[in-house]
């Protein structure tokens, strides 16, 4: 999996529009983004750290009430770490990664009001186009770019997790939705330990082509 091939998966999606009753939109998100640490037996959660998303999207109807809804987003992630993560006193480390993601999900509406409360499901597939790691050591700033690859000491560009979300769409277009994805796949190549991305976020956006 790589950047090109979700390049043409979003542009699978987008040949959806050849149909009718398809929406084109835009969506935009701020998120609290989180890393849970696996080390045998041993597990930990980082802290949340602020991040954001952003690009298009689209829905599909399939039938009455059921659509299809996909976009594709540029986002932020990662975790911040200190004493309490990783025994070191007077150190805070920073994992930043910018990803490119396509959420896809099945949703279900119900109408209420002018418009509709929609809930959906999916898989979501990321490719990490970088990440940066930064230490802060009573003052003393250090960072580095991260290693992707399959050596022990790299990690891998893929993210695959599920996305919940739940939310309100108006028919003109404007819609306000919360979301929760959690990463299945393991980011590390060691087998000793994982990796996994997690996110809670809120999104704002606008489907064109409303009533």
């Amino acid at each position: 999996m790589n950047v090109f091939s979700l390049e043409a998966a979003g542009l699978v999606l987008l040949s959806f529009t050849a149909t009718a009753q398809v929406r084109l939109g835009v969506i935009g998100s701020g998120q609290l983004a989180n890393q849970k640490y696996t080390v045998n037996a041993y597990s930990t959660n980082g802290n949340a750290k602020i991040g954001f998303r952003a690009g298009i999207m689209l829905d599909a109807p399939v039938a009455d009430r059921l659509s299809i809804q996909a976009q594709l987003v540029y986002s932020t992630k990662g975790t911040k770490l200190n004493e309490a993560n990783t025994g070191l006193s007077a150190t805070e480390t920073t994992l930043a990664f910018n990803y490119l993601e396509l959420p896809l999900q099945l949703t279900y509406g119900f109408s209420a009001g002018t418009g509709r409360v929609a809930v959906g499901a999916g898989p979501y597939v990321g490719y990490a186009l970088n990440g940066k790691i930064t230490d802060n050591a009573g003052g003393q700033i250090n960072s580095e770019s991260l290693e992707f690859g399959s050596g022990a000491d790299q990690l891998k560009r893929l993210d695959i997790g599920l996305y919940l979300s739940a939310g309100y769409e108006l028919a003109s277009g404007p819609l306000l939705a919360i979301y929760y994805a959690p990463g299945l796949y393991n980011m590390a190549n060691s087998s000793a330990g994982s990796i996994r991305n997690n996110t809670l976020g809120l999104s704002i956006g606008f489907l064109f082509g409303g009533k």
